[in-house]
């Protein structure tokens, strides 16, 4: 009678502790308590929480015979513990959190940009800006010419960045140019400009009363890749050159910046002509009004571009006034009319007018 007795209540702990390992594993599992894929029963989880392995496992032989009320239970537990898992570990609390730290950090970052570069013309700084502009240009042997460029820079470190222009469309009427049937023209991408720019830190100094007043060496290259989708918008070479500039404080809160590029060409299509030629461009920006009420925030910053041609030994010269108002930290609007000056080759600007904005983020 007691061997009796004995065998009833190891059977009836023997059967206790397959049901509650049958229920309890895979809740294990799911809460990261036990690796499934080390698991002596090598068992995998599924989306659905349907347990898998060997055909053989005791456990699968357990959830076969289980009657359905069983199975929805079972399946209804550990749907619970993994959504208790889920919770414990990320809450909308902690994503809220998240969210305003990155907002907050945004924030920081743009205002303390637009606080060094507050019209986004100082090539000295070098802060993520999104700045597309449109152009219309007209040459003096009578071409006419549209853009629609994305501009923009991005931030490697505080000395080091880029600066790119993509011609997204861009269009070229042929009509009024000589030896031209009316009704030619061109549309499609032009020739993408990459330009990368480093500002030493050995190189930086400052001058005036207390030594309030910094300027800065900016060393760097130029890149004008073939692009075009049409041979009309492409100068059909890969050009280089070098930069060398400097950028130094003004009175009123003004600066100049004086860029030196050297173009050459490092490849060009057969019958191309070869590329040296100089390029300067050099700004001057003076604030007009202090940000803040509505009629705050205006600039004017001429630029002058001489430009001289190596290869047929002519020299040009163009004269733009960009006019800008800063309506947000780093939000600023522009129009800039230009004018080609003393200009003797056919192909050098007669007139161009920009408007654009500039966006910092």
């Amino acid at each position: 009678m007691n061997v009796n007795n004995t065998v009833t209540r190891y059977r009836f702990s023997l059967v206790s502790v397959v049901v509650i390992t049958c229920f309890n594993l895979p809740i294990a599992v799911a809460k990261g308590e036990l690796d499934s894929h080390k698991s002596p029963l090598n068992l995998e989880l599924t989306d659905s929480f349907m347990l898998q392995g060997d055909t053989y496992s005791p456990l699968r032989v357990a959830h076969q015979d289980a009657s359905p009320p069983e199975v929805d239970k079972f399946t209804e537990i550990q749907v619970a513990a993994n959504e208790k898992a889920a919770e414990s570990n990320i809450s909308q609390d902690d994503i809220k959190k998240y969210e305003e730290v990155g907002k907050a950090a945004k924030r920081d970052r743009v205002e303390t940009a637009a606080n060094k570069d507050k019209t986004g013309n100082d090539p000295r700084v070098f802060s993520n800006k999104w700045m597309p502009y449109y152009r219309s240009t007209e040459l003096k042997n009578g071409l006419k010419q549209q853009d629609l460029t994305a501009f923009g820079t991005m931030r490697f470190s505080d000395r080091v960045g880029m600066f790119y222009e993509i011609p997204l469309a861009q269009y070229r009427d042929f009509s009024d140019v000589p030896g031209q049937a009316p009704g030619t023209d061109a549309i499609g991408m032009g020739d993408i400009d990459l330009k990368f720019l480093w500002r030493p830190e050995a190189t930086d100094w400052t001058f005036g009363e207390g030594g309030k007043k910094s300027g800065s060496w900016l060393f760097g290259t130029d890149f004008v890749l073939p692009t075009a989708t049409d041979e009309a918008l492409s100068g059909d070479a890969l050009l280089f050159a070098p930069i060398v500039g400097a950028v130094w404080d003004m009175p009123f809160y003004g600066f100049i910046a004086m860029l030196n590029i050297y173009y050459v060409d490092v490849y060009k299509e057969a019958g191309t002509p070869d590329t040296s030629r100089y390029v300067g461009r050099w700004f001057y920006m003076q604030p007009l009004s202090k940000p803040g009420p509505w009629y705050g925030g205006l600039y004017l910053m001429p630029e002058f571009q001489p430009i001289y041609d190596f290869e047929t030994d002519d020299a040009s010269s163009w004269l733009g006034l960009e006019f800008g108002k800063m309506f947000a930290p780093g939000r600023i609007g522009y129009i800039k009319p230009a004018w080609g000056l003393d200009n003797s080759e056919s192909t050098d600007r007669d007139f161009t007018f920009e408007a654009g904005f500039r966006w910092f983020f």
